[in-house]
């Protein structure tokens, strides 16, 4: 069988450091601390008794003397074999600058590689599937074991698994996530957007802002949220189940690669150079390649499915949803109120509008559907608020997929932690040789994107614009070193940094964010979100708050739009793209 380490490279790809890593001096990149692991005679930093301790705690976690033994599928030589320009298009896709692993090839190995290299990973791939004969690198992984950020020093619980694969397997699930990765994909609900094209955490935010600020503004109208968190929720994964899953939706080659993927995967701790024994596990998907998460939100989906069926009449005041509630029972609208789910990854979440009632039986069902395939709540992270105009305002510190819910404290936040960083480059700003550009660069690679994270989800009125403008150019000042006595003028400062106000900047990410999601499917939880956050509410006395909606009416008046013609003008992307640019730039 044809090896990967036999082919001969050209080693043209020598390392150096790119972008922003470019700029920095040597005292940017010194190493990390060092690691430190409890033993029985207090904690070490012995690389080889942390291998020892940190194996053992693994091999424990990754193993299960309860796990089924995955059922027997015979090799089968591909339907649809495997050519060379379908691998040289997953070694395309392949990032650089990654750590490598068993092989210790990275990815600039393969792409500045002879022509003949794809013929012959394509030719091995086939083997595989032919013979079921596998190279050894394909089901081995490097374990890095790394402290997880704000968690004490020294018990192992507190380290963070990560783990590198090899390159032929990466390209393997690369080029089977191209193949099946649709049919995979129409089995998992609108609720889930993590891992998929044209979804991220932004739209999920988003959903649970408009539901919230609408309970804050309306009277006689209350949201609630609960937010649930899954333990080790990738490495308890059942595989054989996983395959069991795969079954009605792939062939029987595909099936076999999945499997070969997955079963008897190997682990090798690595700490400072130094690599442990290798053992095998039984249980969990291998994160570090493309399929893996694919497979868990897969998973996931098939554990909540099994919610029971709900009865017609509970549609009857929305019956736009009621096609996606026969396809999945994830979407419950009860005619006191509305119920929606949310998930991303591991993360699970479900918004309730005036039906509390129907979050108490989530909280008491969900736990018991997940067990049936070994995932596990995390009850002390478990979240719930209660979101109402004379409420407490608990809800305006919850952060969900890294923000927090309330604008002006997100805001706030986001000014800490740009500040941070700014320190992080204060040498590059105070270095009169460098470039002003070079400057702008590192201060929108760690700052600007840092403080502008989700910014398009924040109701921001005149002031808060102001206020934001104001600090963007304090912090430019800070970026290009101009200290008092020194002076420059804003209109001198956004010119000499080719720099536009954030307020701008934030308008336009609205816009662009507006339009994706009027381009998205009418099943999808912001979707619906959005259709109860714009149906009409008895407002109270006295001057309304300004809100996210009134943002969004704003930003279509400034291009001359409306609403219905908003809706028709976001269908096409590119020319929404041009328009908002072309207005925001004009």
């Amino acid at each position: 069988m044809s090896q990967l380490s036999n082919l001969n490279f050209h080693h043209t790809c020598e390392k150096r450091p790119r972008g922003r890593k470019a700029c920095l001096s040597k005292e940017w990149m010194k190493k990390r601390d060092p690691l430190v692991v409890d033993s029985d005679d207090g904690k070490t930093t012995d690389p080889g008794k942390q291998i020892e301790i940190v194996s053992s705690f693994f091999k424990t976690m990754f193993n299960s003397s309860d796990a089924k033994q995955i059922q027997e599928i015979p090799p089968k030589e591909m339907s649809i074999r495997f050519h060379e320009e379908e691998v040289r298009q997953a070694i395309t896709s392949l990032k650089n600058g990654k750590s490598p692993g068993i092989d210790d090839l990275c990815a600039e190995h393969l792409k500045s590689g002879p022509a003949v290299t794809s013929l012959k990973i394509a030719e091995l791939l086939n083997h595989m599937a032919a013979t079921g004969d596998y190279p050894k690198e394909i089901k081995t992984g490097v374990l890095i074991p790394l402290q997880k950020p704000g968690k004490k020093k020294g018990p192992v619980a507190n380290l963070r698994p990560v783990i590198l694969l090899s390159l032929l397997r990466k390209i393997l699930a690369i080029c089977l996530i191209r193949r099946i990765g649709s049919r995979i994909d129409a089995e998992i609900p609108p609720s889930q957007a993590a891992y998929r094209s044209g979804r991220g955490t932004t739209e999920q935010l988003l959903t649970i802002k408009l539901l919230a600020e609408k309970a804050a503004v309306t009277p006689n109208y209350e949201t609630s949220i609960l937010l649930m968190d899954m333990s080790k929720a990738f490495d308890r994964v059942e595989r054989r189940t996983v395959l069991e899953d795969l079954r009605a939706i792939l062939q029987e080659d595909e099936l076999h690669l999945v499997k070969l993927l997955m079963e008897d995967v190997c682990l090798a701790v690595k700490i400072d150079g130094l690599t442990g024994k290798e053992f095998n596990t039984n249980i969990g998907v291998p994160q570090g390649d493309c399929l893996s998460p694919i497979l868990f939100t897969l998973y996931l989906a098939h554990a909540l499915r099994e919610e029971p069926e709900q009865h017609p009449e509970d549609v009857e005041n929305h019956p736009e949803l009621a096609p996606h509630l026969r396809d999945h029972c994830y979407t419950v609208v009860k005619r006191s109120g509305l119920l929606i789910p949310l998930q991303y990854a591991d993360d699970i979440c479900w918004l309730g509008m005036n039906c509390r009632h129907s979050l108490d039986n989530v909280k008491k069902k969900i736990p018991g559907m997940l067990e049936q395939r070994n995932l596990m709540i995390n009850n002390e992270k478990t979240e719930e608020y209660q979101i109402r105009r004379d409420g407490d305002g608990a809800w305006k510190k919850c952060k969900y997929l890294g923000t927090l819910l309330d604008t002006e404290n997100d805001i706030r936040r986001r000014k800490g932690i740009a500040n941070e960083a700014m320190k992080k480059i204060r040498d590059i700003s105070k270095d009169r040789k460098l470039d002003i550009d070079i400057k702008i660069r590192a201060f929108n690679a760690y700052a600007s994107s840092i403080f502008l994270y989700n910014s398009e989800t924040w109701t921001v009125n005149k002031g808060t614009s102001k206020a934001i403008d104001s600090y963007h150019r304090r912090m430019m000042r800070n970026a290009i070193n101009v200290r008092w006595p020194q002076k420059i003028s804003s209109e001198d400062l956004y010119e000499k940094t080719k720099q536009r106000p954030w307020s701008e900047t934030i308008k336009t990410r609205r816009m662009r964010m507006f339009g994706h999601i009027m381009r998205l499917p009418e099943e999808t939880p912001i979707r619906t979100a959005l259709t109860e956050y714009e149906r009409p509410m008895r407002m109270s006395r006295g001057a309304r708050k300004f809100t996210w909606q009134q943002n969004i009416k704003e930003d279509l008046a400034s291009i001359g739009l409306n609403r219905e013609a908003a809706n028709q003008a976001t269908q096409d992307r590119k020319r929404w793209r041009w328009l908002i640019n072309s207005k925001s730039s004009g």
